[in-house]
Formats: structure tokens, sequence, C-alpha cells
């Protein structure tokens, strides 16, 4: 990220700042462990999104809606349920 420009980031410091971010759960998560995180204000997402599970699966992170109702926080196994994966 530019030092001179923090007020502001461009697009691809963005970019950047998730694919490190997501990097660093990769090392942090075991495959198939997940956290719960509230969606806050300030996330744009679909209304009726209220919390998102942050999971790693075959190595890459990902991000699912979290119909149950868990705490923030609390980690999740994503194993047992795994994502159907298009075939």
């Amino acid at each position: 990220m530019e030092q001179n420009n923090l007020e502001k980031p461009e697009n691809q410091d963005i970019l950047n700042a998730s694919m490190i971010f997501a990097k660093a759960l990769g090392f942090i998560l075991t495959d198939g462990e997940g956290i719960v995180v509230n969606i806050s204000e300030n996330i744009k997402m679909p209304e009726d999104v209220k919390k998102v599970i942050v999971f790693k699966y075959q190595e890459q992170i990902h991000i699912y809606k979290c119909e149950q109702d868990l705490d923030e926080g609390t980690v999740v196994n994503m194993q047992e349920n795994p994502p159907v994966e298009n075939q």
C-alpha cells in the first residue's frame, strides 16, 4: 500500500491486502476448520447474510453464509459437511 495515500487505498491495494490476509489464515487454520464472523453494517452483503463462516478447505480459504445461530468467534469443523464441488 502506498504510504502517501493511506486515506483512500486503491482497488489493487485492497485486493493485495485481502490476498495476504487469506494466505495468513491458510497458515493458521487446519483443513476443514473455520470461524464464525458477524457481518457489520459497513460490509456490503445481501441483507439476509448476518454471519459467515471463514474456513480452509483443500488449501483454499472460503466464505460461506452461516445458517446456524452461532456466536461470533466460534470455531467450526466444516469437514462434517464439506462444500459441494461442481462436477
